[in-house]
Protein backbone atom coordinates (compact mmCIF):
# COMPACT_ATOMS: atom_id res chain seq x y z
CA UNK A 1 0.00 0.00 0.00
CA UNK A 2 1.00 3.59 -1.11
CA UNK A 3 0.12 6.54 0.29
CA UNK A 4 1.17 10.32 1.43
CA UNK A 5 1.17 11.21 5.07
CA UNK A 6 1.26 14.91 6.27
CA UNK A 7 1.35 16.39 9.70
CA UNK A 8 1.00 19.63 10.45
CA UNK A 9 0.24 22.54 12.62
CA UNK A 10 -1.07 25.66 12.36
CA UNK A 11 1.92 27.52 10.88
CA UNK A 12 3.45 24.78 8.45
CA UNK A 13 3.38 21.27 7.63
CA UNK A 14 6.45 19.93 9.71
CA UNK A 15 6.61 16.54 8.81
CA UNK A 16 5.31 14.14 5.44
CA UNK A 17 5.71 11.61 3.36
CA UNK A 18 4.45 10.73 -0.21
CA UNK A 19 3.49 13.44 -2.14
CA UNK A 20 4.37 16.94 -2.02
CA UNK A 21 1.56 19.31 -0.11
CA UNK A 22 1.18 21.14 -3.55
CA UNK A 23 -0.31 17.75 -4.90
CA UNK A 24 -4.37 18.12 -6.10
CA UNK A 25 -6.46 16.07 -4.06
CA UNK A 26 -10.28 16.05 -4.30
CA UNK A 27 -11.67 15.70 -0.53
CA UNK A 28 -14.58 13.11 -1.41
CA UNK A 29 -16.39 12.88 2.06
CA UNK A 30 -13.75 14.93 4.20
CA UNK A 31 -15.69 17.94 2.11
CA UNK A 32 -18.47 17.19 4.06
CA UNK A 33 -18.06 19.31 7.37
CA UNK A 34 -16.63 22.14 4.96
CA UNK A 35 -19.86 22.02 3.26
CA UNK A 36 -22.01 22.22 6.57
CA UNK A 37 -19.88 25.07 7.50
CA UNK A 38 -22.41 27.28 5.35
CA UNK A 39 -24.61 26.59 7.63
CA UNK A 40 -23.49 29.26 9.95
CA UNK A 41 -24.06 31.85 6.98
CA UNK A 42 -27.41 32.36 7.34
CA UNK A 43 -29.63 31.85 10.79
CA UNK A 44 -31.07 28.70 9.25
CA UNK A 45 -29.48 26.83 12.21
CA UNK A 46 -32.06 28.17 14.97
CA UNK A 47 -34.21 25.80 12.95
CA UNK A 48 -31.77 23.17 13.18
CA UNK A 49 -30.94 20.35 16.61
CA UNK A 50 -27.16 19.57 17.30
CA UNK A 51 -27.60 16.10 16.03
CA UNK A 52 -29.22 17.10 12.77
CA UNK A 53 -25.57 19.06 12.25
CA UNK A 54 -23.60 16.71 12.97
CA UNK A 55 -24.81 14.02 10.46
CA UNK A 56 -24.85 17.15 7.63
CA UNK A 57 -21.21 17.15 8.30
CA UNK A 58 -20.81 13.34 8.33
CA UNK A 59 -21.10 10.16 6.28
CA UNK A 60 -23.80 8.27 8.26
CA UNK A 61 -23.85 3.67 8.89
CA UNK A 62 -27.39 4.33 7.94
CA UNK A 63 -28.91 2.83 10.84
CA UNK A 64 -32.55 3.34 12.10
CA UNK A 65 -31.51 6.32 14.70
CA UNK A 66 -29.91 7.90 11.52
CA UNK A 67 -33.15 7.41 9.01
CA UNK A 68 -35.36 8.59 12.30
CA UNK A 69 -33.17 11.65 12.24
CA UNK A 70 -33.08 12.76 8.25
CA UNK A 71 -36.78 11.89 8.68
CA UNK A 72 -37.79 14.45 10.70
CA UNK A 73 -35.31 16.93 9.45
CA UNK A 74 -37.30 16.15 6.11
CA UNK A 75 -40.43 16.88 7.39
CA UNK A 76 -39.49 20.16 9.15
CA UNK A 77 -38.82 21.59 6.41
CA UNK A 78 -42.03 20.20 4.23
CA UNK A 79 -39.31 18.06 2.03
CA UNK A 80 -39.49 14.58 1.33
CA UNK A 81 -37.03 11.87 -0.43
CA UNK A 82 -38.18 12.72 -3.51
CA UNK A 83 -36.22 16.04 -3.41
CA UNK A 84 -33.02 14.38 -2.82
CA UNK A 85 -30.71 13.76 -6.14
CA UNK A 86 -29.23 10.24 -5.32
CA UNK A 87 -29.73 6.88 -5.55
CA UNK A 88 -31.10 4.28 -2.87
CA UNK A 89 -28.44 1.72 -1.64
CA UNK A 90 -27.91 -0.86 1.58
CA UNK A 91 -27.20 0.74 4.41
CA UNK A 92 -23.09 0.43 5.82
CA UNK A 93 -25.32 -1.18 9.15
CA UNK A 94 -27.11 -4.52 8.05
CA UNK A 95 -27.65 -5.10 11.84
CA UNK A 96 -31.40 -3.95 11.23
CA UNK A 97 -31.65 -3.79 7.14
CA UNK A 98 -34.81 -4.83 6.19
CA UNK A 99 -33.40 -5.55 2.36
CA UNK A 100 -35.30 -2.35 1.46
CA UNK A 101 -32.66 0.25 -0.11
CA UNK A 102 -33.63 3.28 0.18
CA UNK A 103 -32.27 7.02 -0.30
CA UNK A 104 -31.88 7.56 3.01
CA UNK A 105 -29.95 4.19 3.72
CA UNK A 106 -27.29 6.09 1.54
CA UNK A 107 -23.78 7.26 3.78
CA UNK A 108 -24.21 10.37 1.74
CA UNK A 109 -27.76 11.24 2.73
CA UNK A 110 -26.95 14.04 4.97
CA UNK A 111 -25.28 15.62 3.03
CA UNK A 112 -28.54 15.76 0.15
CA UNK A 113 -30.59 16.51 3.15
CA UNK A 114 -28.35 19.47 3.99
CA UNK A 115 -28.45 20.81 0.33
CA UNK A 116 -32.39 20.28 -0.18
CA UNK A 117 -33.22 21.70 2.73
CA UNK A 118 -31.22 25.28 1.96
CA UNK A 119 -32.43 25.24 -1.20
CA UNK A 120 -35.89 25.45 0.46
CA UNK A 121 -34.86 27.92 3.16
CA UNK A 122 -33.01 30.34 0.40
CA UNK A 123 -35.97 29.38 -2.54
CA UNK A 124 -33.27 28.02 -5.03
CA UNK A 125 -34.58 25.55 -7.30
CA UNK A 126 -33.69 21.67 -6.24
CA UNK A 127 -31.22 20.94 -8.92
CA UNK A 128 -28.34 21.44 -6.51
CA UNK A 129 -26.02 18.76 -8.20
CA UNK A 130 -26.04 21.23 -11.06
CA UNK A 131 -21.73 22.96 -10.43
CA UNK A 132 -23.60 26.17 -11.77
CA UNK A 133 -26.09 25.83 -9.33
CA UNK A 134 -26.17 29.04 -6.63
CA UNK A 135 -25.76 26.68 -3.39
CA UNK A 136 -22.74 25.03 -5.16
CA UNK A 137 -21.26 28.42 -6.12
CA UNK A 138 -22.16 28.89 -2.23
CA UNK A 139 -20.07 26.26 -1.00
CA UNK A 140 -17.27 26.55 -3.95
CA UNK A 141 -16.73 30.21 -2.20
CA UNK A 142 -17.12 28.79 1.42
CA UNK A 143 -14.29 26.29 0.24
CA UNK A 144 -12.20 29.50 -0.91
CA UNK A 145 -12.57 31.11 2.00
CA UNK A 146 -11.30 28.78 4.50
CA UNK A 147 -8.80 27.03 2.64
CA UNK A 148 -7.17 30.53 1.25
CA UNK A 149 -7.39 28.51 -2.76
CA UNK A 150 -9.76 29.23 -5.45
CA UNK A 151 -9.80 26.12 -7.52
CA UNK A 152 -11.43 25.62 -10.90
CA UNK A 153 -10.55 21.84 -10.93
CA UNK A 154 -14.28 20.36 -11.18
CA UNK A 155 -15.16 16.50 -10.40
CA UNK A 156 -18.38 15.34 -9.01
CA UNK A 157 -18.32 12.69 -6.16
CA UNK A 158 -19.63 9.49 -6.47
CA UNK A 159 -23.06 10.74 -4.82
CA UNK A 160 -23.20 13.56 -7.84
CA UNK A 161 -22.34 16.71 -5.95
CA UNK A 162 -19.81 18.80 -7.40
CA UNK A 163 -16.08 19.10 -5.70
CA UNK A 164 -13.61 21.23 -6.57
CA UNK A 165 -9.91 20.13 -6.23
CA UNK A 166 -7.20 21.24 -3.68
CA UNK A 167 -3.86 20.96 -2.81
CA UNK A 168 -2.97 19.07 0.22
CA UNK A 169 -1.86 22.09 2.34
CA UNK A 170 -5.38 23.90 1.41
CA UNK A 171 -7.02 20.70 2.89
CA UNK A 172 -5.36 21.48 5.87
CA UNK A 173 -6.10 24.99 5.97
CA UNK A 174 -8.81 24.71 5.61
CA UNK A 175 -9.20 22.81 8.55
CA UNK A 176 -7.17 25.05 11.03
CA UNK A 177 -9.24 27.78 9.68
CA UNK A 178 -12.81 25.64 10.54
CA UNK A 179 -11.68 24.73 14.30
CA UNK A 180 -9.83 28.30 14.50
CA UNK A 181 -12.71 30.37 13.72
CA UNK A 182 -15.20 30.95 16.43
CA UNK A 183 -18.28 31.06 14.00
CA UNK A 184 -18.58 27.23 13.52
CA UNK A 185 -18.02 26.63 17.47
CA UNK A 186 -21.42 24.97 17.40
CA UNK A 187 -21.05 22.54 14.38
CA UNK A 188 -17.74 21.02 16.06
CA UNK A 189 -19.43 20.93 19.34
CA UNK A 190 -22.67 18.96 17.56
CA UNK A 191 -20.14 16.51 15.84
CA UNK A 192 -17.91 15.37 18.98
CA UNK A 193 -21.58 15.63 20.93
CA UNK A 194 -22.98 13.34 18.55
CA UNK A 195 -20.05 10.91 17.15
CA UNK A 196 -22.82 8.01 16.46
CA UNK A 197 -25.19 10.33 14.70
CA UNK A 198 -21.84 11.58 12.98
CA UNK A 199 -20.73 8.18 11.43
CA UNK A 200 -22.22 5.80 13.94
CA UNK A 201 -21.58 1.91 13.96
CA UNK A 202 -18.02 0.23 12.42
CA UNK A 203 -17.16 4.32 10.92
CA UNK A 204 -13.45 5.01 11.68
CA UNK A 205 -14.01 8.85 12.10
CA UNK A 206 -16.68 7.75 14.93
CA UNK A 207 -14.54 5.69 16.84
CA UNK A 208 -11.68 7.60 17.04
CA UNK A 209 -13.58 10.59 18.41
CA UNK A 210 -14.81 7.86 20.99
CA UNK A 211 -11.41 6.16 21.42
CA UNK A 212 -9.82 9.36 22.62
CA UNK A 213 -12.14 10.98 25.06
CA UNK A 214 -13.17 13.85 21.94
CA UNK A 215 -9.10 14.59 22.60
CA UNK A 216 -9.61 13.92 18.55
CA UNK A 217 -11.26 14.95 15.76
CA UNK A 218 -11.76 12.95 12.89
CA UNK A 219 -12.76 12.88 9.29
CA UNK A 220 -13.00 9.99 6.40
CA UNK A 221 -13.02 9.99 2.91
CA UNK A 222 -13.75 7.63 0.40
CA UNK A 223 -10.24 7.06 -1.63
CA UNK A 224 -8.10 6.17 1.27
CA UNK A 225 -8.43 9.70 3.08
CA UNK A 226 -8.71 10.38 6.59
CA UNK A 227 -7.85 13.40 8.86
CA UNK A 228 -7.39 13.87 12.31
CA UNK A 229 -7.37 17.20 14.35
CA UNK A 230 -5.67 17.12 18.23
CA UNK A 231 -7.46 19.60 20.30
CA UNK A 232 -4.61 19.63 22.70
CA UNK A 233 -1.87 20.25 20.34
CA UNK A 234 -4.20 22.13 17.92
CA UNK A 235 -2.31 20.11 15.10
CA UNK A 236 -3.71 17.90 11.43
CA UNK A 237 -2.60 14.78 10.67
CA UNK A 238 -3.88 13.89 6.87
CA UNK A 239 -3.40 10.38 5.36
CA UNK A 240 -4.20 9.71 1.60
CA UNK A 241 -3.79 6.14 0.60
CA UNK A 242 -3.23 5.62 -3.28
CA UNK A 243 -5.42 2.32 -2.87
CA UNK A 244 -8.72 2.53 -1.38
CA UNK A 245 -9.22 -0.35 1.30
CA UNK A 246 -10.76 0.62 4.94
CA UNK A 247 -8.91 -2.06 6.66
CA UNK A 248 -6.00 -1.09 5.79
CA UNK A 249 -6.34 2.76 5.98
CA UNK A 250 -8.16 2.01 9.93
CA UNK A 251 -4.64 -0.30 10.60
CA UNK A 252 -2.32 2.55 9.35
CA UNK A 253 -4.02 5.45 11.31
CA UNK A 254 -3.92 3.83 14.31
CA UNK A 255 -0.33 2.97 13.76
CA UNK A 256 0.34 6.16 13.48
CA UNK A 257 -1.53 8.03 15.66
CA UNK A 258 0.46 5.48 18.15
CA UNK A 259 3.63 6.20 17.09
CA UNK A 260 2.92 9.74 17.31
CA UNK A 261 1.38 9.61 21.02
CA UNK A 262 -1.70 10.90 20.14
CA UNK A 263 -4.00 7.62 20.32
CA UNK A 264 -2.49 5.06 22.97
CA UNK A 265 -4.92 3.58 25.33
CA UNK A 266 -6.44 0.40 24.30
CA UNK A 267 -5.12 0.05 20.75
CA UNK A 268 -1.36 -1.37 20.77
CA UNK A 269 -2.91 -4.68 21.52
CA UNK A 270 -5.74 -4.28 18.41
CA UNK A 271 -2.66 -2.99 16.24
CA UNK A 272 -0.97 -6.05 16.82
CA UNK A 273 -3.83 -8.22 16.37
CA UNK A 274 -4.29 -6.55 13.19
CA UNK A 275 -1.62 -6.59 11.68
CA UNK A 276 -1.45 -10.68 11.93
CA UNK A 277 -4.28 -10.97 10.12
CA UNK A 278 -3.90 -8.09 7.48
CA UNK A 279 -0.35 -8.59 6.52
CA UNK A 280 -0.63 -12.23 5.75
CA UNK A 281 -2.97 -10.29 2.69
CA UNK A 282 -1.17 -6.98 2.29
CA UNK A 283 2.17 -5.12 2.82
CA UNK A 284 2.51 -1.56 3.99
CA UNK A 285 5.31 -0.05 5.11
CA UNK A 286 4.91 4.08 6.55
CA UNK A 287 7.38 5.70 8.94
CA UNK A 288 6.53 8.96 10.77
Amino acid sequence: FYGSVFLANSNSIYKNIGESSDTICFMRSLAKPIQASILFDYDITKYLEDDEIAIFSGSHAGSLRHIEVLENVLNKFSLNCDYLSIEPSKPLDLRNFDGIETKLHNNCSAKHTMMAIICRYLDFNYNYTDSNHPLQILIKEKQKELSGYDSDILTFDGCSTPLWGLPFKNIIKAYFNLFHDKKYNRLIYAIMNNPDIYGGYNRLDSDIIKMSGNKLFSKVGAGGLVLVYNFEKDEILLIKLAQDNNDVRKLILLDILNKIDWLKNDVEEFIYNQKKKIVAKYYYSFTI
